[in-house]
């Protein structure tokens, strides 16, 4: 397997995870009627995301990190 599966396979689910953990653990906090601070919490929680599952995408890319099997 390359290196771009395993970057690739921790990069979305790591980021998808998180930016939905995110986005609902903060809808807890805010009202659904302030669209200014709906918008800030989806920006912040994609950015937040896509940084943290590209470094540990890397991380994982460069240690091989992973039980993947390909069937």
């Amino acid at each position: 397997m390359s290196k771009l599966f395993y970057f690739k396979m921790t990069f979305l689910s790591v980021s998808a995870g998180l930016f939905a953990g995110q986005m609902v653990y903060g809808l807890f906090d805010i009202s659904i009627q302030n669209y200014e601070a709906i918008a800030k919490l989806f920006y912040k929680s994609l950015v937040t995301a896509f940084l943290t599952g590209l470094v540990l995408g890397i991380f994982n890319m460069v240690l091989k990190i992973g039980n993947f099997k390909k069937k």
